[in-house]
C-alpha cells in the first residue's frame, strides 16, 4: 500500500469514528507525546471526542507542550469502548503499555509509525521508515486531507517538538530534505521554536547537571576506543536524589569523541536494567537492541531487561557490541 492509500484510509477512519483513543509509546518522548497532542487537537477540531493517554510518566522537559492538561497519565477509562484507536510510534501493539482492554473493544485500530522494524498490527497501517519522525508523517497526513486543514500554531509546536527531538536538532542522519521542508512549514504555521529550544535544550536542573558529571566521570572506552560504556547504578542516583529519567542526552555525549562508534548508557533501576544506545556512523544500534528484545533506529535505540543484574547486562552487551564492531572492520 502506498502513502496516498494509507493516508486516505486514515482519513476515512477519522471521518467514520466519533470516539477516539490516542496514545504513543511507553515513556513518551517528544515525538510520541507531541503527535498524541496534535492528533487529539485535530480530532477535537473536527467535532470528535479524543481520549489522550500516556504511561507511565511524562518528562519534565515536555510539560510546556500545549494541550498537555488533556493527557490521562496512567489512567485508562473504566469502560474502554472506542470507535477508533490510534497508536503513534508504537512498533508493536504492546509498545503503548497494557492497552488490551482498549484494543479489544475498538472497531478500528490505526497504526502510524516510522521505525525500521515495525509490525503491521493495525486495521490501517502507515509505516514509513524513511520518515525522520512520526511528526513528519502526521504533517503529511494533514497535507493529504481534502479540506485544506492545516495545523494550528499549538499543533505545529507539538509536531515541531517531535521532529526536532527525533532528529537531534537536525544533527542525526535522519535529517532529510523532507524533514527540513516539514520543519520550515511548521515554523511558518506558528511553531514556537524559541520556547522549544529554551525548554528542551537550554534548561537543566542542578541535579541533572550533577548526574551528567557523574556519568562522564564513569565513562569507559573499550575495544580500541570504539565503544563508550557508561554504567549508572542505584548508588549513583541516590546521593543526588536523581531518577533514571533525568539522564536525557547523556548517552549522546561520548559520540563526540573521535573514533567512538557506539555509545551505551546502562542504568540500574529498582525493577529492571535499561539501556540506551547511540551510533555515530557505521553501526546500526537497532540490531543490537533487537538482540535483547528492544528496538529503535539505526543511530538511536534501546532495550530493557528484568531479572538480571546490571553487571550481567553490561557484560552481555559488551560481548555483542564487540562482535558487531569487529565485523564492521
Amino acid at each position: 500500500m502506498n502513502s496516498y492509500d494509507s493516508f486516505r484510509q486514515i482519513w476515512q477512519a477519522i471521518q467514520k469514528g466519533q470516539n477516539f483513543f490516542v496514545a504513543g509509546h511507553l515513556n513518551p518522548d517528544g515525538d510520541s507525546l507531541g503527535c498524541t497532542l496534535a492528533m487529539c487537537s485535530l480530532l477535537e477540531r473536527l467535532g470528535k471526542t479524543a481520549y489522550a493517554y500516556a504511561s507511565p510518566a511524562i518528562g519534565t522537559d515536555l510539560l510546556f507542550l500545549p494541550g498537555l492538561e488533556k493527557i490521562h497519565v496512567n489512567e485508562l477509562p473504566p469502560r474502554p469502548r472506542f470507535d477508533t484507536v490510534i497508536l503513534l510510534e508504537c512498533s508493536d501493539r504492546k509498545r503503548g503499555g497494557d492497552l488490551e482492554s482498549v484494543l479489544q473493544n475498538a472497531r478500528t485500530l490505526v497504526n502510524i509509525d516510522h521505525h525500521l522494524v515495525s509490525d503491521a498490527y493495525g486495521d490501517v497501517n502507515h509505516i514509513d521508515s524513511t520518515a525522520s519522525s512520526t511528526a513528519e508523517i502526521i504533517f503529511q497526513l494533514f497535507e493529504a486531507n481534502e479540506d485544506n486543514l492545516l495545523p494550528t500554531p499549538e499543533e505545529a509546536t507539538c509536531l515541531y517538538t517531535g521532529l526536532v527531538t527525533d532528529t537531534g536538532r537536525f544533527l542525526h542522519t535522519n535529517t532529510t530534505a523532507e524533514a527540513l521542508r516539514v520543519a520550515s512549514a511548521l515554523v511558518a504555521l506558528g511553531a514556537d521554536v524559541n520556547k522549544i529550544n529554551q525548554v528542551i535544550y537550554f534548561t537543566k536542573s542542578y541535579t541533572e547537571l550533577k548526574l551528567l558529571g557523574r556519568a562522564l566521570e564513569k565513562m569507559q572506552l573499550r575495544f580500541q576506543n570504539k565503544y563508550s560504556e557508561i554504567v549508572l547504578t542505584l548508588a549513583d542516583f541516590e546521593p543526588l536524589n536523581a531518577v533514571p529519567s533525568q539522564t536525557q542526552g547523556i548517552v549522546s555525549q561520548p559520540t563526540m569523541i573521535p573514533g567512538v562508534e557506539v555509545s551505551a548508557l546502562i542504568k540500574e533501576e529498582p525493577d529492571k536494567v535499561s539501556v540506551n544506545l547511540r551510533s555515530r556512523n557505521k553501526i546500526d544500534v537497532s540490531s543490537i537492541a533487537q538482540h535483547f528484545g528492544g528496538g529503535g533506529h539505526a543511530r538511536a535505540a534501546g532495550f530493557k531487561i528484568t531479572g538480571k543484574s546490571v553487571q550481567a547486562v553490561t557484560d552481555e552487551l559488551a560481548a555483542v557490541v564487540e562482535e558487531i564492531i569487529s565485523h564492521a572492520h
